[in-house]
């Protein structure tokens, strides 16, 4: 679990989630919270998960619903956290829960619990990975380290190779390679992702397909009046390293297609919240941004 903001600290939401016992918010200034889960599922066996750190359970997020509305937050869409982030303050605090990536599981484990308690959500999209295109080179990161014994790559036009015997060498590696490969511009990214999947014989039409929703699985979403779509641009890229033409053009596409696929059309905001909500918040004068 990793959070951003003094809203709610990684310490003050373990103690709620192991103790049941409610945090405390009656100091937090601010007119209200966005909250953003990256994945919601089942949790998961095994020593080595990298990407353990962007997950929560099913069971944390019923809790944490439950917890906000004893609290009497009120549960907006991002279209009135925008309206009232230009607005008098209100006696009610709110909260926006937003969720990224558009993973296949966020049917099983998330959206029952989110229809059950019937609150608002968006879902941001990254729009190549419904169409079964995408590059979620996390995923094959994570699937090569686990099952190789050493790791080679080229890096800076240098080949490398690492031990990764133990848990502790997987994930000082995983680490290492990622930070590296969240700094690459589009073209270097596709390029080392593929260099990985010839290497390690991996399939990335499926891992692009399998993990994650297609069109059909978000018509079905699409029906609900709590859902709404927001453009995580095409391939998911960290706004915060691109140039800003490549930028824009990355969440301009991705509205595009959103628009294109009967489910818009979405507004500019939602893309750059689903990028960098910290950024969106500052522009629309919302503080804190979390991440749950």
């Amino acid at each position: 679990m990793r959070f951003d903001s003094q809203f709610l600290t990684k310490l003050k939401l373990e103690v709620g989630y192991f103790t049941g016992r409610a945090w405390q918010t009656r100091d937090v200034g601010g007119a209200g919270v966005i909250l953003r889960f990256a994945r919601v599922l089942p949790r998961r066996s095994g020593a080595f998960q990298p990407l353990q750190a962007d997950e929560v359970t099913p069971r944390f997020l019923d809790r944490t619903i439950r917890a906000l509305k004893r609290w009497k937050y009120d549960f907006v869409t991002m279209d009135e956290v925008c309206r009232r982030a230009v607005i008098m303050s209100q006696r009610r605090r709110f909260v926006a829960l937003t969720f990224d990536g558009a993973y296949k599981d966020f049917i099983t484990a998330a959206y029952p619990i989110l229809a059950r308690h019937h609150v608002p959500f968006t879902l941001y999209i990254p729009t190549a990975f419904p169409d079964g295109v995408g590059e979620p080179w996390w995923l094959a990161l994570e699937h090569i380290i686990a099952k190789e014994k050493r790791f080679g790559l080229m890096i800076n036009r240098e080949e490398q190779h690492f031990q990764i015997r133990t848990v502790e060498q997987k994930y000082e590696v995983y680490e290492y390679i990622a930070s590296w490969m969240r700094q690459l511009a589009p073209a270097e990214l596709t390029a080392a992702l593929g260099d990985l999947c010839r290497r390690y014989s991996i399939d990335l039409a499926a891992l692009s397909r399998e993990p994650f929703m297609d069109w059909a699985d978000l018509d079905k979403l699409a029906a609900d009046p709590m859902v709404t779509f927001g453009s995580a641009t095409v391939n998911y890229a960290p706004l915060s390293t691109l140039k800003e033409n490549v930028a824009l053009r990355e969440m301009t596409m991705a509205n595009a297609v959103i628009d294109a696929s009967n489910r818009g059309p979405v507004p500019v905001y939602p893309a750059i919240a689903a990028a960098s909500p910290d950024r969106a918040c500052e522009r629309a004068s919302v503080l804190p941004h979390t991440s749950a």
